[in-house]
């Protein structure tokens, strides 16, 4: 039997680019997709995640895992840090959204990596937990104004050149991008053809983990 991987959304917009990052990175996964939908603009309003947003994380994954789930990913970035709070309560492998790319990042050791968000309070946390594991790599954060309109109504092309305007000015010195939200992941190729750097895609790592986490 196929293993389930239970994706929690705190989006609408993360749902699609899990999915997909699933299919090339865990194809023989099962995707289940979970959803409260007022994660993301709940988080954004507090100005990142607060206790009571966690609790509700931990619900879906506790949920998750009573359903039947192998494994589990939260798609969102500013909920990395409850996954580690679930991995003490359940024994199934759980991954926050960007955990597998900033291991990469830290793997790679560049001198400086761009962090291309939608949201000012998602770029800013991503870059600061990226910090963490990532000693000595200057990490810059931008946030691309527009691109959440962009994502939301899957206009790839429009996203593209959206998050390319954002990244021109911060390029000097960059030796990798990281899209910050699943939602802006579905253009990294795009992306990285038209600023001539590596992009990485928090959604492919994600899958690529959690298959070598249930090998």
């Amino acid at each position: 039997m196929s293993p389930t991987v239970a994706v929690v959304n705190a989006t609408p917009a993360s749902a699609q680019p899990a999915a997909d990052g699933l299919a090339e990175g865990f194809p023989e996964a099962a995707p289940w997709h979970l959803m409260d939908d007022r994660l993301v603009t709940e988080a954004d309003a507090a100005g990142g995640l607060t206790p009571a947003l966690a609790r509700r994380m931990l619900a879906l994954v506790d949920y998750a895992v009573r359903g039947g789930a192998d494994a589990v990913l939260l798609s969102c970035s500013m909920y990395g840090p409850a996954a580690a709070l679930a991995r003490r309560l359940h024994e199934v492998p759980v991954t926050g959204s960007d955990e597998a790319v900033f291991a990469e990042v830290a793997g790679r050791r560049p001198g400086a990596v761009l962090v291309l968000g939608s949201l000012d309070s998602a770029a800013a946390d991503s870059a600061r937990r990226l910090k963490e594991v990532a000693d000595g790599v200057e990490v810059r954060a931008i946030t691309a104004q527009g691109a959440a309109a962009a994502a939301a109504a899957r206009d790839w092309p429009d996203l593209t050149d959206v998050l390319a305007r954002a990244a021109a000015p911060a390029l000097d010195g960059v030796e990798l991008v990281l899209l910050g939200q699943y939602s802006i992941s579905p253009v990294h190729a795009e992306l990285a053809d038209r600023l001539g750097l590596p992009v990485l895609s928090p959604p492919l790592a994600a899958a690529r983990a959690l298959r070598e986490a249930l090998a």
